[in-house]
This record gives C-alpha cells, sequence and structure tokens, in this order.
C-alpha cells in the first residue's frame, strides 16, 4: 500500500449553466487554477452526455462507449491529475506534447425521461449541462 499525506488546499465551488460544455468548461478552470491534484463532486442533470462503461469477459476488459441525447441525473466523483500521456479512456487519436488536466469522474446516471427505474454506471467522457450543474473541486496539497 503507498500512502500519502496531503492537506486541503483552495476549495471551487462551480455551477454550469444550460448548454454549458463540461469538460470544456472545467478542464480549462483546472489548468488555470494549476490544480495539480484534487477530488471532484458533481451533481446535476446533462442533457446530453457520453460515458464509457466497461465489464470483464472471457477476454479480459471490455469498453463500451454510449452517447445519450436525452436528459439524464447524475452524482459523480472523481480525482484530478496531470498525467503525462492522455490516459486510453480519452480515446484513440489523442495526443499531449505536455502533461494536460484529467478530470477522471466516475458517476451513477438515471435512466432518460419516466426510465427513472434505470441506473448505469461508468466515466463521463463528455457532456452538455441542462441546467444549474453543481462541480465541488477540493485541492489536495
Amino acid at each position: 500500500m503507498k500512502v500519502t499525506e496531503r492537506k486541503l488546499g483552495r476549495v471551487f465551488h462551480l455551477q454550469l449553466e444550460p448548454g454549458d460544455d463540461f469538460f470544456g468548461n472545467v478542464n480549462p478552470f483546472v489548468k488555470e487554477k494549476d490544480i495539480r491534484a484534487g477530488t471532484v463532486f458533481i451533481f446535476g442533470a446533462l442533457r446530453q452526455m457520453d460515458m464509457i462503461t466497461g465489464f470483464n469477459s472471457m477476454d479480459g476488459y471490455d469498453v463500451d462507449r454510449r452517447h445519450f441525447d436525452d436528459w439524464r441525473e447524475l452524482v459523480g466523483l472523481g480525482n484530478i491529475s496531470w498525467p503525462e500521456a492522455p490516459p486510453a479512456a480519452l480515446g484513440e487519436g489523442v495526443t499531449w506534447s505536455e502533461p494536460q488536466p484529467y478530470v477522471h469522474i466516475h458517476m451513477a446516471v438515471s435512466g432518460g425521461p419516466g426510465k427513472t427505474e434505470e441506473v448505469l454506471t461508468g466515466h463521463l467522457s463528455d457532456g452538455i449541462a441542462k441546467g444549474g450543474m453543481l462541480v465541488a473541486i477540493y485541492e489536495l496539497i
């Protein structure tokens, strides 16, 4: 087991407005504020979203990418890192010339309108805010 002791740094509460691109707003904010490590909590709804789910099969780990054009409520928890190379979750063809902020969100998301019994879990890979979505960032130093 590896242990790193950290302290709480700055705390930011962002509110995404209708139509705001989740990563298009959050990643530049993290870069501007130079948040090198942190925890991210998100609550709200996205009117459009891409997610990645995965499962173990006989052949190993399979990735399932999904796109939704109907709004979905979600709650998510994630972390901020600055990897040297783009993580595989970003898909093929993504390249970086230097480390970039990577906001990695695990989430639970509702089914579409009228499908309240349906819940999916996975990773947020893209999204457009439906309304005032809360993004709380707790910087770790």
